[in-house]
């Protein structure tokens, strides 16, 4: 990703920051083993501040993203709003310009949740048959309850 901020404004005044917002538009993307795709565009806020030997970077991202649950494998949409900070040498400017678009990536699948669920609720689905457990029940053997802990499970709707 190529997302790129010209420092030549700030570069020649200590203490002084820059601050730009951006429309990013992101590609369909393989996060944690999970296809995720973007409702488009992703909101980007960078400030970047010019201190004595580096810019300090910081951004503000927020969007939404369309991925599968990972206890019923639903697509669902969940927002994402995250911030992240780096700092860059000026050494390291070229053309008097900042790329920020890898630090967005890296930070984009560090920001996503391990097991991302459409709802807490969530029954996800049969290990036996594979039915999803939030549209119909199913008739396995292992949502029986053993005899010798029925007595315990009426303990569990006394407590409801």
């Amino acid at each position: 990703m190529n997302i790129k901020v010209n420092v030549e404004s700030i570069k020649e005044n200590l203490g002084t920051n820059l601050k730009q917002e951006f429309d990013v538009f992101l590609e369909d993307m393989l996060i944690q083993g999970r296809e995720i795709s973007f409702e488009n565009p992703a909101k980007f806020d960078v400030t970047i501040i010019n201190s004595s030997e580096e810019y300090i970077v910081m951004a503000h991202v927020k969007l939404r993203a369309i991925l599968p649950c990972s206890r019923c494998l639903e697509e669902f949409s969940m927002t994402l709003e995250f911030d992240f900070n780096f700092e860059l040498s000026k050494d390291e400017v070229v053309d008097d310009e900042i790329s920020v678009g890898e630090g967005l990536l890296k930070e984009l699948r560090l920001a996503f949740p391990m097991q991302a669920v459409c709802d807490e609720q969530c029954k996800g689905l049969c290990p036996s048959c594979g039915k999803n457990l939030n549209q119909e029940d199913c008739d396995c053997f292992m949502h029986k309850v053993d005899p010798r802990l029925a007595k315990l499970q009426k303990l569990l709707k006394e407590d409801e």
